[in-house]
């Protein structure tokens, strides 16, 4: 058989054509689909941006106020529920606890105010435990948690990594969802007798405030 017979019809011709293109894309499949299939493997996705890049962070604040009156050695549990949307990133977690000691009868009967945080409920993270003298103003104590190493919210220029790679960098890791608790115990100095014209000092105001700051990465080419 000549190649003449093999188009001398037209439905020979299109058998013939299929025949030529299997032939051609056959080899072509095997050589490119073993080069996808690594880079899928591995992760190899585009940097994305490249170059220099400004790098910035939308922020929010959000916190949880309460007020309470203890008299000496008396305790109160608070708590706070952080959850995020994702692609959202928690930078910081504070608890405060602030007070106003304004009916101490003189020097040396300044009340003061314990905390100790309860993170049995969260993983990666430890508790403190902090104390503070209601005196000078407002006062109190505070306690932080960095949840993002290093972070500020400051915008900066990276011109050493890519987009992929400072994405990388600006995480949390996940840390700090679910339940942060804490417990405050008040100590309420009072004379051991009551002093002509003064009211006796027998408790006291805290005001307690958790603040969690999270943030979005935005990257530009600049």
């Amino acid at each position: 058989m000549d190649f003449q017979d093999l188009v001398d019809t037209p439905r020979k011709v299109k058998t013939l054509a299929g025949t030529v293109a299997f032939l051609v894309l056959f080899p072509a499949y095997f050589t490119v689909m073993p080069s996808l299939i690594d880079e899928e493997i591995g992760g190899g996705g585009s940097p994305g941006l490249t170059g220099t890049l400004i790098v910035s962070f939308e922020e929010s604040e959000t916190s949880l106020d309460e007020t309470v009156v203890l008299g000496d050695g008396e305790t109160h549990d608070t708590f706070f529920d952080l959850m995020t949307e994702p692609n959202v990133n928690v930078g910081y977690v504070e608890f405060s606890v602030s007070c106003f000691d304004n009916d101490d009868p003189g020097p040396g009967f300044t009340d003061s105010v314990e905390g100790t945080s309860d993170l049995s409920g969260l993983d990666g993270l430890e508790n403190q435990t902090m104390e503070g003298q209601c005196s000078g103003g407002d006062a109190g104590f505070t306690m932080r948690w960095d949840l993002t190493d290093n972070y500020t919210g400051t915008e900066y220029t990276e011109e050493g990594q890519s987009e992929s790679e400072i994405r990388d960098r600006w995480t949390d890791g996940g840390l700090g969802r679910g339940t942060w608790a804490a417990t405050i115990t008040a100590d309420i100095s009072s004379p051991p007798a009551p002093v002509i014209g003064q009211i006796i000092d027998s408790d006291e105001e805290f005001d307690i405030t958790w603040t969690v700051v999270t943030y979005t990465v935005v990257i530009e080419s600049a």
